[in-house]
């Protein structure tokens, strides 16, 4: 996909899934030597402990390890249950895998998912959990904030739990902004596009063809371009009308914009951009460092995940950094965030859906502590305790602090714009990001790459819905 080959910096869902992977193995066992095992048939004799697996798609050997000290506590509460979690490190998509899985009658009894889950649960891949949450201790339906729960719902219907949320904001360079006599308290940051690029300037340099320091580069990631869209008075997806907007006015004039940006400030050659450093947070498909920790780079969008990964590529040359929220652009009207969820589900032929979701809503609420503690992705639940903060941020820069910054993403979920519901998620973002590429890298103009991904996209939908 694009965003692998040309990205500023890779991805933090490309991340986690590369540092999962291990050697040839497809699935890695995470308990003891056991290997994974075909799902045992439904039903549990007397006497006997019910045995449910649990898929993670990938991820760190941090993450991997938190899943398997929640499922010991879970077992030592339900002492008639086992949990083998499992760990994906394939190189063939995990989605595909779990397809083929459910299509053979074994899946695993529950997954995370990455994928949102009504692009599964449109299919049939996915059971129903309705009635599940209306009994349950912690999963009924005013629990999950109503836009990230939509996520998972299609034709009235509720495919998946978003357990964690990670949300977006502005994380910019306190030590750069002081050192330009810019003002460096949240509440001073740039409102605007036009004001945030007003300011980048001060910011940019360039050596010849080489970029050494940047101020915000404009050049939107797929993922998030909804964001941009609300922020700009638009959206990509209209889950309620089943329909994309894709080539709207108002995202015209956004793509317009970004690329006046790059044209302004980055010699309009984003290739001289990417050849120049990982313009993020994230270290470079070539293993170029981020620029963002080591003091090149001033602002960047960016997840509350990074408040763990931020320290995770070795000693940072920034100390002092900080969150905003995200500018408005010329044709919106209100800010706006945007999320990225870990999804729980349970696969269509799951062994015993009742056992496996109630180990589900266990992970909503107690689990995802625990999970939190190791990788500080955001709890969803709104019965999850208020006073967690990352363990890494409250020993780099205070108890305070990291109070400040976790109190700043929660609201950012509140703000959150609906995005992660088409039932053709995948491939819209496939068209997205080659949108974008042929936008920023002038082979099409703005109009014309947008018409033809939008065009693309509400064809590709309008036969899923017709099955």
């Amino acid at each position: 996909m694009w965003q692998e080959k040309h990205s500023l910096t890779m991805s933090r869902r490309r991340f986690m899934s590369l540092i999962g992977i291990g050697s040839t193995a497809l699935l890695l066992s995470a308990c003891g030597s056991r290997a994974p095992t075909s799902t045992p048939a439904a039903g549990n004799t007397s006497g006997q402990k019910v045995k449910l697996s649990f898929w993670l798609p990938g991820g760190s050997d941090t993450y991997f390890k938190a899943h398997q000290e929640i499922a010991k506590k879970y077992e030592g509460e339900h002492t008639n249950v086992d949990v083998e979690v499992t760990r994906y490190t394939g190189d063939q998509s995990f989605v595909e895998v779990l397809l083929a899985r459910i299509a053979a009658g074994n899946p695993p009894s529950a997954t995370v998912i990455w994928d949102t889950p009504v692009a599964l649960g449109v299919r049939g891949s996915l059971l129903e959990l309705d009635a599940m949450m209306a009994t349950s201790q912690n999963c009924q339906t005013d629990n999950w904030p109503a836009a990230i729960l939509a996520s998972c719902q299609f034709g009235g219907k509720t495919y998946g739990l978003p357990v964690t949320a990670g949300t977006y904001g502005m994380w910019y360079n306190q030590e750069l902004f002081e050192q330009k006599g810019v003002p460096s308290d949240p509440s001073k940051f740039p409102k605007t596009w036009d004001d945030m690029r007003q300011l980048s300037k001060e910011f940019t340099r360039w050596q010849g063809d080489k970029l050494e320091t940047a101020g915000f580069v404009p050049i939107p990631d797929p993922y998030v371009l909804p964001i941009w869209s609300a922020l700009n008075g638009s959206q990509i997806y209209d889950a309620k009308n089943q329909k994309y907007t894709i080539d709207s006015e108002n995202n015209i004039q956004m793509m317009e914009y970004f690329l006046s940006w790059l044209d302004e400030e980055y010699k309009g050659d984003i290739q001289k951009v990417q050849n120049s450093g990982a313009w993020g947070g994230y270290p470079g498909s070539k293993g170029q460092p981020p620029a963002f920790q080591n003091s090149r780079l001033a602002m960047m969008l960016e997840g509350s995940w990074m408040m763990g990964d931020f320290y995770a590529f070795g000693q940072a040359k920034l100390k002092r950094w900080n969150v905003a929220y995200i500018p408005v652009g010329p044709s919106g009207s209100k800010q706006v965030s945007g999320y990225w969820p870990n999804w729980l589900a349970i696969p269509k032929g799951s062994n015993n859906p009742e056992e496996a979701f109630k180990y589900l809503d266990f992970m909503s609420v107690e689990g995802v502590q625990d999970w939190f503690a190791a990788v500080p992705d955001m709890p969803t639940n709104k019965k999850v305790p208020k006073n967690l903060v990352p363990k890494v941020v409250v020993e780099k820069r205070g108890d305070a602090f990291a109070k400040q910054v976790m109190d700043f993403f929660r609201k950012q979920q509140e703000i959150a714009t609906p995005m992660w519901d088409s039932p053709i998620q995948s491939f819209a973002i496939d068209q997205l990001q080659r949108a974008i590429e042929r936008i920023m890298r002038k082979a099409a103009k703005p109009k014309d790459a947008l018409a033809e991904a939008q065009k693309a996209c509400q064809a590709e939908l309008e036969k899923t819905l017709k099955g």
